[in-house]
């Protein structure tokens, strides 16, 4: 009943935006991290887009840099660990902005832009850190609105409904019973999400720079430079 309330007044006390992001999970979703238990207090979930940066596993020392917040769900506003369930909603403005506090308010969020959601309990490319980073592609079996932000200075245009049922595509991370790119010390049964560990900048660095040397080394003797 208190989540309801919530959800209510939110919706409420948002009406006559430009236009009200609403997103969330399912209550008593499937959420886990990387050693299949169930998302504690410690995590954050975000929405936001990169803007014209595209996240890869390849680069995720760049993501943060690069990452404009739209909405954020933490423990108790928003983030509810017992129930596991997650829900915000934010005011896209008519500016292209969020009125949401953990926006920056010189961000904008221009119309045709992805949007993402970024589960994290730190964002420290850190032992400890789990993150999960998953988008929509496929709208057209939606129950939702498509995860790409609209022009916000349109009269017509009233918000969006991003659910996180509709994600089909993992950056890291798993989603809907499938492990994409990460470290994981175990398969949950089923699962509508899972965190991935972070790896370390140096173990990271090690493991591109192999992968870099074996291309080199197929395209070299491809051209006869190595016997």
């Amino acid at each position: 009943m208190l989540v309801l309330c919530a959800c209510l007044g939110l919706a409420v006390g948002r009406a006559g935006a430009a236009g009200t992001i609403f997103w969330s999970s399912q209550f008593q979703d499937l959420l886990f991290d990387s050693q299949g238990q169930e998302l504690d207090h410690s995590f954050a979930f975000e929405i936001g887009s990169f803007g014209s940066f595209i996240p890869t596993y390849a680069n995720m020392s760049d993501w943060e840099a690069n990452w404009k917040v739209f909405d954020r769900a933490v423990d108790g506003n928003g983030w509810f660990a017992d129930d596991q369930f997650f829900f915000g909603a934010a005011d896209h403005n008519d500016l292209g902005g969020s009125d949401s506090p953990a926006a920056d308010p010189l961000d904008v969020f221009l119309a045709g832009e992805k949007a993402y959601f970024w589960v994290f309990n730190s964002k420290a490319l850190a032992a400890g850190s789990e993150w999960a980073l998953v988008t929509d592609s496929d709208f057209f079996s939606n129950t939702g609105d498509s995860w790409i932000f609209e022009d916000s200075s349109d009269p017509l245009y009233f918000g969006s409904d991003w659910m996180l049922e509709d994600a089909d595509e993992i950056i890291v991370g798993g989603l809907l019973n499938v492990q994409g790119d990460g470290e994981f010390s175990t398969l949950p049964g089923a699962f509508t999400l899972q965190t991935a560990a972070v790896p370390e900048p140096g173990s990271a660095l090690l493991f591109w720079l192999s992968c870099s040397t074996l291309l080199l080394r197929r395209v070299s003797k491809r051209l006869g430079i190595l016997a």
